[in-house]
């Protein structure tokens, strides 16, 4: 007789994993709600791309944001949540970039977690900034001057990214890579 569990494939594990991840990122963004543009899921996204490749990589970063931008403590805004969705894949393309290197350097991973999210801060408050004005130009450079103004909103976010790129892939990756391979799924089995 054959059971179920022996006709488990490496693409349900990984839509298993995905959905973990997806879980976390949501979950510890409700968390930190209090605290203003410190968020985990941009390195929950860039580590699912890390360990499951970027397609998988990609389906965390959308679900985690239709998650949360549907039901988002400050409201809902359609334009807002199509950029911040497709904006939070540059961290999904860096964590594919940097598997695709086995990169796990903290400097190198601290860098490119700030370029990602300078990329991203730059994309979504052009959005806002369009969003509020209505107009385009005026508006990509009314929200690219408030992304720190009043408030260092964007510098915080950039910030807290470099440290946490930095600080948790080089510790983290290698103990999903145990606990994954433990269940049969390796990371670069894309």
């Amino acid at each position: 007789m054959v059971y179920p569990s022996k006709m488990v494939t490496t693409a349900d594990k990984k839509v298993a994993a995905a959905s973990l991840f997806t879980a976390l990122a949501v979950t510890t963004n409700y968390l930190l709600f209090p605290i203003w543009n410190v968020k985990l899921m941009d390195v929950i996204v860039f580590l699912s791309a890390y360990m499951l490749g970027f397609r998988f990589g990609v389906i965390v970063a959308v679900f985690s944001w239709l998650i949360y931008g549907l039901f988002n403590p400050l409201g809902f805004s359609f334009p807002i949540l199509a950029a911040v969705a497709c904006c939070e894949v540059f961290y999904a393309a860096a964590g594919a970039f940097c598997a695709s290197r086995g990169i796990l350097h903290p400097i190198k991973l601290g860098l490119i977690g700030l370029v990602a999210t300078l990329s991203y801060d730059l994309v979504t408050n052009a959005v806002s900034g369009m969003l509020f004005t209505n107009t385009l130009w005026p508006g990509v450079l009314v929200g690219i001057l408030t992304m720190n103004f009043p408030v260092p909103m964007g510098l915080l976010h950039q910030a807290s990214n470099l440290l946490l790129f930095s600080l948790l892939p080089p510790k983290v990756v290698p103990k999903l890579n145990d606990l994954l391979a433990s269940h049969m799924l390796k990371v670069g089995e894309h």
